[in-house]
């Protein structure tokens, strides 16, 4: 019987080594490739090939919604599990949308992501205790018309990308060599963000990605 083959994608070294070492127990899977950012992430699903990747929401270089969307636009027949401490109804609503086919909070024990990859893998889904709780909430909100919008759902995926990485504090040579474009295109982009999202300064900026947990405090 072949295996389902496993890329994780964590920037934390423990929490890899702990999925892992679940693994290990259980024949039917493979571990086929680690990254630590998302943009890594993304590269190895389309060069590796995986059934299932696993991966978290804060992730330096490009976050995992974004890495979901890129992931699941050159591969759709991947499956994506999240792996996260995040449970804002925002990234959950953000990640259905994406096509993600399962969520588990890391706060969960182990056994339940170890569930949800056994679901995935038989082409089911499986998603955290709390996520039914988190999709009423957003519900409610959208029939009381509260729900808050920042704009943020205006930006381009190139453009979230621009915004990610000017949010960690990279020179727009720095973006121009990472998404190979030139440095007056990422002027460009930046322009266009600053507008969209109606941010007078680069604080501004840095304060949005924060509260969107795209960069940490």
């Amino acid at each position: 019987m072949s295996k389902t083959r496993i890329l994780i994608a964590d920037d934390h070294r423990v929490v890899i080594e702990g999925i892992r070492s679940s693994l290990r127990d259980y024949a039917e899977f493979e571990v086929v490739g680690e990254a630590f950012n998302g943009r890594q992430a993304v590269k190895l699903a389309e060069s590796l090939q995986p059934e299932i990747v696993i991966i978290d929401i804060s992730m330096p270089d490009l976050n995992g919604l974004d890495a979901t969307l890129q992931i699941k636009k050159i591969s759709p027949d991947i499956r994506v599990i999240i792996y996260t401490m995040h449970s804002d109804r925002e990234f959950v609503v953000d990640l259905f949308k994406a096509g993600i086919s399962a969520y588990v909070l890391k706060e969960d024990p182990m056994s339940d992501l170890i569930l949800a990859i056994k679901a995935v893998s038989g082409g089911g889904t499986y998603f955290s205790t709390m996520t039914p709780t988190i999709l009423l909430r957003h519900i409610k909100e959208l029939e009381d018309g509260t729900v808050e919008k920042d704009g943020f759902g205006l930006l381009s995926l190139r453009e979230r990308e621009v915004f990610q990485l000017l949010a960690e504090w990279k020179s727009p040579k720095e973006i121009a060599d990472t998404l190979c474009i030139s440095p007056k295109t990422v002027e460009s982009h930046k322009y266009n963000i600053m507008a969209k999202l109606d941010l007078s300064s680069m604080g501004d900026l840095i304060k949005l990605a924060i509260r969107k947990k795209i960069v940490p405090l």
